[in-house]
């Protein structure tokens, strides 16, 4: 074969592959896009519409099942097994230090303190100090913790 032969036939396979490759990123676009309008569509139906305020804490599910304490003017408590904890779970399974939730004006946050089995909420687990709301379930091991009216 003649090199001008060879090369037409790289450049032509390059050409494939660029148009793959700009084909891909159009169909990944594509679906972002569709799940982003999903994901604002579904937000006005998974945010109440009367805010309450938490004004205590409780064990729902673990160990020490049914303690609870009022946050009154707490603005900020560490939770965990260790008893220098503000709120101590009693689980074997949860870190000494566990996890840290805290105020932040009218809303409450938590955030996972490096612990080893991480901490969830609702179901997922958390890397950054996440917004936590009444009713919502945090789970450190085998305790799930949620803050009540």
């Amino acid at each position: 074969m003649s090199s001008v032969v060879l090369l037409g036939l790289r450049i032509a396979i390059l050409a494939l592959l660029w148009i793959f490759i700009l084909v891909a990123l159009n169909s990944m676009r594509r679906d972002a896009n569709k799940a982003a309008a999903v994901t604002a569509s579904a937000s006005p139906a998974r945010t109440p519409h009367r805010k309450e305020a938490a004004h205590q804490i409780s064990i729902v599910e673990g160990p020490l099942q049914g303690s609870h304490m009022a946050l009154g003017t707490l603005e900020d408590l560490v939770l965990g097994r260790a008893n220098e904890c503000d709120f101590v779970t009693g689980d074997d399974y949860s870190s000494a230090r566990h996890s840290r939730l805290f105020r932040r004006g009218s809303d409450w946050f938590v955030e996972d303190l490096e612990s080893r089995n991480g901490t969830f909420v609702n179901g997922v687990r958390i890397d950054q100090p996440e917004r936590v709301g009444v009713g919502t379930d945090i789970k450190m091991g085998r305790t799930t913790v949620r803050l009540m009216p």
